[in-house]
C-alpha cells in the first residue's frame, strides 16, 4: 500500500535550479533573457517559476525554449519528451527509455548532452529508487535470457560508413589503454578522453548496426567505456556522473549480450555506493553484480565477493564481511586467468590483500588490517601508482590507529610523495585522513 504521508519527490526543475544554484527569481531573468535572444519579449516574473515547480503549471512553448537554450538542451529533445521530461536533472538514464540497442543509444546520448556533469550537492539514486533500478534491470535480462538478442528497436541512421574492423579494433585497444592510465594517473586525468571516445562509439553506432559481429564489439567498447567513465567519476567524488555512466554502460552492456560487463558495472556501482556511505545500497548492488556473473571466471566472481565484503564492512557485519573475503580468497586460488575478460587484469593477490584490508579498517580491525594493507604493498605492481598511494595512506592510517606511530609517519609521507603525480580526489582525502590521525602525536 502506498504512503499517503510520504513526501512528493521534488519536481526535476527544482533540482535543475539547485545544480545552477538559481533563486526562482535567477531563473526567471534567465528565461527572459533567453527567450528576448530567441526574438520573443518576456518579463522575468519569479512566480511563473513558483507556478511550473509547485502547481503543476506547463511554461508555454517560448519559455521552454528559452529555458532549453540555457541549459544546452537540443529542442528535438523538447518535443520528443514533454515537460519536464526533456530537463536534465541528472538522476540517472532518463525513464521509459526501452532495453534494446535503440534505447542503449538513447541514454548514452542523453549521457552526454549534459548527463555527465555533476553539479556538487545534487541528489543520486538511492533507496528505493535504486533499488528500482535493480528491478528494472532484472526483468530485462529475466526476459532476454534463451531468446537471442534483444529486439534492436527503431534507430535513426546517420550518413556515413558503419564501423570496420580496424574501427572497432581501436576503440577496444583505446579502453583498455585508457584503463592503464587510470592506474598510474587517477580518474581525473582520464575522464575527459573517455567522453570523447564515447562520443566516436556513439556516432558510428548511430549510422546503423554493423555486420559480422563487429556491432556488438562497439556496444561492447561503449559498455567498457561508460564503465571507465563511471569509476574515474567516483575517483573524482563525482557520485551522480558516476551512476548515470553505469546505468548507462549497463544498457550497452544489455545490447552485447556481455553478462560479465553487466556485472563489472554493477560491482562500480556497489563500489560507488560505499564510497557515498549508502552501503544498504552498496550490498543491493553487489548482489545484483553476482546475479548478472553467472557462468563468469573465478577471477570475476572473486572481484564481486570482495565488493560484497566491503558493503557488509560498511553496515557492521562483521561475520559476513569475512565470509566474502575468504569466499574470494578461495576463487582466487582458483582462477587459471585463461579466459578472464581483458578487464579484470588488476584483480591479483595484492588486490584482495589490499580490499580485504580496507574492510577490515572500515570494520574498526586496524590491527587486522596493517599487515593486509602491507602485504599488499609488498607485492603490488608498482605501475599501479594511483591505487599504490591509495593503499599506502590506509595503511598509515591503520598503523596510527595501532599505537605504531613511527611506522604510520613513515608510510604517511611515502603517500604524499606517491600523491604528487597522481590526480585523485579520492586519494588525496585518504592522505589527508593519514595525516590528521598523526596530528595527537606532534
Amino acid at each position: 500500500m502506498a504512503d499517503d504521508t510520504a513526501p512528493a519527490p521534488p519536481h526535476p526543475l527544482a533540482s535543475v535550479r539547485r545544480s545552477h544554484g538559481w533563486s526562482y527569481q535567477d531563473l526567471a531573468r534567465v528565461v527572459a533573457d533567453n527567450a528576448r535572444a530567441l526574438g520573443v519579449p518576456m518579463a522575468a516574473r519569479r512566480e511563473k517559476v513558483w507556478r511550473w515547480e509547485h502547481w503543476g503549471v506547463v511554461p508555454e512553448r517560448d519559455s521552454q525554449r528559452a529555458l532549453a537554450r540555457a541549459l544546452g538542451v537540443r529542442l528535438r529533445e523538447v518535443d520528443a519528451r514533454p515537460w519536464p521530461g526533456w530537463l536534465p536533472t541528472f538522476a540517472g538514464i532518463p525513464d521509459g527509455l526501452p532495453w534494446t540497442r535503440a534505447g542503449g543509444l538513447d541514454a548514452l546520448d542523453a549521457l552526454l548532452d549534459g548527463g555527465g556533469r555533476d553539479p556538487r550537492g545534487h541528489p543520486v539514486l538511492e533507496g528505493p529508487e535504486f533499488r528500482d533500478a535493480v528491478t528494472d534491470w532484472t526483468a530485462a535480462t529475466d526476459g532476454a535470457r534463451g531468446g537471442g538478442p534483444s529486439p534492436g528497436g527503431a534507430v535513426a541512421g546517420r550518413e556515413g560508413q558503419a564501423a570496420d574492423e580496424e574501427t572497432v579494433a581501436w576503440l577496444e585497444r583505446g579502453v583498455l589503454g585508457l584503463r592503464r592510465l587510470d592506474d598510474r594517473l587517477g580518474g581525473a586525468a582520464v575522464r575527459h578522453r573517455v567522453e570523447a571516445d564515447l562520443r566516436i562509439a556513439l556516432d558510428l553506432l548511430r549510422r546503423g548496426p554493423s555486420r559480422g559481429g563487429l556491432d556488438a564489439r562497439l556496444l561492447r567498447a561503449a559498455a567498457g567505456l561508460a564503465q571507465l567513465g563511471g569509476w574515474s567519476a567516483t575517483d573524482c567524488g563525482r557520485h551522480g556522473a558516476a551512476q548515470r555512466h553505469f546505468l548507462t554502460g549497463l544498457r550497452l552492456a544489455h545490447g552485447a549480450q556481455d553478462r560479465p560487463q553487466a556485472a563489472n558495472l554493477w560491482a562500480g556501482l556497489s563500489l560507488q555506493a560505499v564510497f557515498a556511505g549508502r552501503h544498504d545500497d552498496a550490498l543491493t548492488a553487489a548482489r545484483a553484480a553476482e546475479s548478472a556473473a553467472a557462468g563468469a571466471t573465478s577471477r570475476t566472481r572473486a572481484m564481486l565477493a570482495t565488493r560484497r565484503a566491503r558493503a557488509h564492512a560498511g553496515l557492521g557485519e562483521d561475520s559476513a564481511c569475512r565470509r566474502s573475503l575468504e569466499e574470494a580468497g578461495r576463487l582466487l586460488d582458483t582462477a587459471p586467468g585463461d579466459d578472464d575478460p581483458s578487464w579484470i587484469y588488476w584483480f591479483d593477490e595484492a588486490e584482495l590483500c589490499a580490499q580485504s584490508g580496507i574492510a577490515l579498517l572500515d570494520l574498526g580491525r586496524a590491527e587486522e588490517a596493517a599487515p593486509l594493507l602491507e602485504k599488499a604493498l609488498a607485492i603490488q605492481d608498482p605501475l599501479y601508482r594511483r591505487d599504490r598511494t591509495l593503499y599506502t595512506a590506509r595503511a598509515a592510517l591503520a598503523r596510527a590507529l595501532t599505537g605504531d606511530l613511527d611506522t604510520a609517519r613513515t608510510l604517511t609521507g611515502d603517500a604524499v610523495e606517491l600523491a604528487r603525480d597522481c590526480g585523485s580526489p579520492r586519494v588525496a582525502i585518504a592522505v589527508e585522513q593519514a595525516r590528521t590521525a598523526l596530528t595527537p602525536a606532534r
